[in-house]
């Protein structure tokens, strides 16, 4: 059995269904470089009385873990839900093309999570995510296009990119003005967490993850919930 399994947003995410799994399994992986996760993996190894080990992209996106499955229970810890990158449900593919059973854990993500900021989730248009030294315009198309239907944009940062520079990034590439209130959430679904709502030029946070919104046509009830923020 192949398991892949969401960590959620930090360590206390973990489900008793993940932990159930998780004893089944002889090999246990995490791979930590599609997000940035709040959690300690120290503190899972506690609880299922396993060793985890760290895998890098060039082993989690070749035939290793595959391969592994197939003689053995295998899994593979993701931050967030294990279904948010591409590179997790090729893994599902390929497992069931070699003929080996799947199943998948899922756990709680920034795709719910940022309802924390009173912005209704059916009302997000496409996310996107922007990348240091990327110079495709497809990023900054995606929010503009959101914002002619009203929509609000979910905007992911690289792992490695502040707040600061990608707020930047949008105001340089003409997608938010300098005043133009947009939130910043770093943390969420952790106690850490950070919401703040504001014109662009002013809002900062140390956090990490951090994510961006920039909000579409506001109804009634988005408005009185973003007081919160201000």
């Amino acid at each position: 059995m192949f398991y892949i399994i969401g960590l959620g947003l930090d360590e206390k995410d973990i489900s008793l269904k993940a932990v159930d799994a998780l004893n089944k399994c002889s090999a246990i992986y995490c791979e930590s470089y599609t997000s940035k996760w709040d959690g300690n993996i120290k503190d899972i190894e506690k609880i299922i009385k396993k060793k985890i080990k760290l895998l890098g992209r060039e082993e989690v996106e070749s035939d290793f873990l595959v391969n592994e499955a197939k003689t053995k229970n295998v899994a593979l810890l993701v931050p967030g839900d294990p279904l948010t990158a591409t590179t997790h449900f090729q893994l599902l593919i390929d497992a069931k093309n070699a003929g080996i059973p799947c199943r998948i854990i899922h756990a709680p993500s920034i795709y719910t999570a940022i309802a924390e900021s009173g912005l209704q989730l059916y009302k997000f248009g496409r996310t996107t995510t922007l990348v240091k030294d990327f110079s495709a315009s497809s990023p900054f198309n995606v929010v503009h296009e959101n914002k002619k239907s009203g929509l609000h944009s979910l905007v992911l940062l690289d792992v490695e990119m502040t707040v600061d520079e990608g707020i930047k990034l949008l105001i340089k590439n003409k997608v938010i003005e300098e005043n133009e209130k947009i939130f910043v959430c770093s943390n969420l679904g952790t106690r850490k967490a950070k919401i703040k709502y504001g014109y662009a030029k002013d809002l900062q946070t140390g956090g990490v993850p951090s994510v961006i919104i920039v909000p579409g046509k506001l109804n009634f009830k988005e408005e009185e919930a973003i007081d919160l923020w201000k």
